[in-house]
This record gives structure tokens, C-alpha cells and sequence, in this order.
């Protein structure tokens, strides 16, 4: 696991980095003014308040950035409002002081509900494309069923045999068919 550790010392981000050992992460230590991406870590530890600012604007750029996981620590007295302001985020936060395993604890589940978090959005993005491509091959079959006087199923039939005859794909052959019946461009 690599982890990205940002404080406001040197000293701050070693002593971070050392609680973290029984993790057995790569630990990388920066200023939250380096130029360094975050989006090469699995996990980003943001300890407030930085050198320059708090760290919740750092917070908000990075969560852009990043499919990291990020852990924000603030003071116990403060973390509850931290977390308020930066929960659209998806950081945790966890309030200072704190023991080390508390630490290493919330790193793991926050590097768990990142890749969670990761795989949900990839199954949706696959979904929602499922999804488109059954739109345009039901608008295929409107078409054909309009100017061929064709069924549903004859129309269906028809694009898949021409996708498997043709080897492509029934969206590359519903396309097809929009362009050359509804005189559609841009598909």
C-alpha cells in the first residue's frame, strides 16, 4: 500500500509514518505546496492544520483528483464540524489524539471503502453503458419495424444476424440502421 502522509512538519508526517508500520506501506511525506500528484497513493493522510491553510481545501482538490482513500486528523474537539465540512468528500476523519492502532484501523477502512466505493463506480459506469446501448438498439428496431414493416422480433432477429454475420457489435449495427433510416449524424 502507498500512502501519501501531509502535515505541516517534517516531524509530524515521521511520526504519522511510524504508526503506521505494522501497515508495512510505503510512506511518502510532502507540503501540501509540492507539486506532487496524489493520485499515485492508495491511501492520503492530511494532518491539520497544514503549513499554508486548515487543509480542507486541500482536502476538496485532492478528493478530485484521486480515488484514493483520504484520512483527515483534526482535534477531537473540531473533528465532528471538520467531517460536516468535507463529508461530500468521502475523507474520514479522525480526531487527534488518538492510539496508533486507531490509526492504521482507519487507513485500512478507508482504503477498503475507497476500493468499494471504486468498484461500484465502475459497475454503474459499466451499467449506465449497457444501458445506452439498448437504448439505440431499441430506437434500430422502431426504425426498421417503420420502414421494413417488420416485428419486434423480426427486427431484433435482423440485428443480431447482421451483427454476427458481420462480426460487430448489435450497437455498431443499430447505428447503422439510425443513420441510414431516421438520417441521424450524430448517433
Amino acid at each position: 500500500m502507498k500512502i501519501l502522509i501531509n502535515a505541516k512538519t517534517p516531524e509530524i508526517c515521521e511520526s504519522i509514518g511510524a504508526a503506521l508500520s505494522e501497515l508495512s506501506a510505503d510512506t511518502v511525506f510532502f507540503d501540501a505546496g509540492d507539486p506532487q500528484k496524489a493520485e499515485d497513493f492508495d491511501a492520503i493522510i492530511v494532518s491539520t492544520p497544514l503549513s499554508g491553510e486548515f487543509g480542507l481545501n486541500y482536502v476538496t482538490e485532492i478528493s478530485k483528483e484521486t480515488n484514493a482513500a483520504i484520512v483527515v486528523l483534526a482535534r477531537a474537539d473540531i473533528a465532528e464540524d471538520v467531517q460536516s465540512r468535507i463529508k461530500f468528500t468521502g475523507a474520514f476523519v479522525l480526531g487527534k489524539p488518538f492510539p496508533k492502532s486507531v490509526l492504521a484501523h482507519t487507513v485500512k477502512m478507508a482504503v477498503l471503502a475507497r476500493e468499494n466505493i471504486n468498484r461500484l463506480e465502475q459497475e454503474k459506469s459499466e451499467l449506465s453503458k449497457q444501458l445506452d446501448d439498448v437504448k439505440i438498439i431499441d430506437r434500430a428496431k422502431c426504425c426498421l419495424i417503420e420502414y421494413l414493416n417488420l416485428t419486434e422480433n423480426q427486427a431484433h432477429r435482423h440485428i443480431q444476424k447482421l451483427a454476427m454475420d458481420t462480426r460487430r457489435t448489435q450497437r455498431e449495427i443499430a447505428e447503422d440502421v439510425l443513420r441510414t433510416y431516421s438520417g441521424m449524424t450524430n448517433v
